[in-house]
């Protein structure tokens, strides 16, 4: 499936479903997928915090990556995650989700400045399709920005290089402003965080990988274009509702993530063991501000 031209895009760092005995829900899986078709989201991302990679195994990943793929029409893209220190491993891993359908692959920067530049040297050129950049080195954060993988200058180089997607910023907008400005070639550069989109158009972001994708991609995609062309006085009540709705949210991490999908009619959002479900007042609020939000009728 072609990746899309036009910016922006709202891609889905989806939930993964499971089953009463903690297996992949692959039936569930499939119809949650149907449920985003309609929306504007077009790319898909398996392995990711939010879809509780690091509880996945890497052949349950390529099984959810390739349940994904064969349920995409042809506007959308599959994208595969992937965090791993080692240049062997992480082309391995890239040539496997290439090999289920991937068109682009998720990677997260070395924990060390001194490897930045290094990794990326060896695994941009051998790399069997595009690399998305994820500047997100503590992911379990949620909301919060970790400390900066490398000096923005750094970070700008491996964006520069070949094979390189895109972008995706921390949670410090300050910071990735300098970023952002140091990235000399035309990239896509995306901001990681639903209450920061018009935060992030204000720096130069032109799309998005984002927990809040799962729950409401219309409102990003609309938050994005109004940004995109200077309209923040006709965004900002949509960028509340999205605020409101995200700081009940990730607090939980993706057992609330998925609490807010089951209010939508997603299945299997189950955290898987040992991750617990959100106290039910949790689910109350959320029911309420999405209600607030014209997400909910009932």
């Amino acid at each position: 499936m072609p990746i899309p031209a036009d910016d922006p895009i709202v891609n889905i760092p989806l939930a993964t479903p499971f089953d009463e005995s903690d297996h992949v829900d692959h039936g569930a899986l499939e119809r949650n997928v149907q449920r985003w078709l309609p929306t504007p989201a077009t790319g898909f991302l398996v392995g990711s915090q939010t879809g509780e990679e690091f509880c996945l195994s890497e052949q349950e990943k390529l099984a959810v990556a390739k349940t994904v793929h064969e349920n995409l029409d042809e506007r959308r893209f599959l994208m595969g995650g992937i965090d791993c220190p080692s240049v062997t491993q992480t082309l391995r891993r890239a040539e496997a989700f290439a090999d289920v359908g991937a068109e682009v692959v998720r990677i997260r920067f070395p924990r060390s400045e001194s490897l930045v530049q290094p990794y990326f040297r060896e695994v941009l050129p051998r790399c069997p399709v595009p690399v998305l950049l994820m500047h997100q080195c503590e992911p379990a954060l949620f909301g919060m920005a970790a400390a900066p993988a490398a000096a923005p200058d750094v970070l700008a180089d491996v964006t520069d290089m070949d094979n390189v997607f895109g972008y995706v910023t921390d949670h410090d907008v300050r910071f990735e402003a300098r970023v952002r400005r140091l990235v000399t070639t035309v990239r896509r550069f995306w901001i990681c965080n639903g209450s920061l989109m018009l935060h992030g158009t204000l720096i130069g972001c032109n799309g998005t990988t984002t927990a809040f994708s799962n729950i409401w991609p219309a409102a990003l995609h609309e938050l994005l274009l109004l940004g995109m062309a200077g309209r923040y006085d006709e965004a900002m009540q949509l960028q509340e509702h999205v605020q409101k709705i995200d700081a009940v949210m990730l607090p939980y991490l993706a057992a609330g993530v998925k609490a807010a999908l089951e209010l939508l009619g997603h299945e299997g959002m189950r955290p898987r063991s040992p991750g617990a479900q959100p106290p039910v007042q949790v689910s109350r609020e959320l029911k309420k501000l999405m209600r607030e939000a014209g997400l909910l009728t009932s």
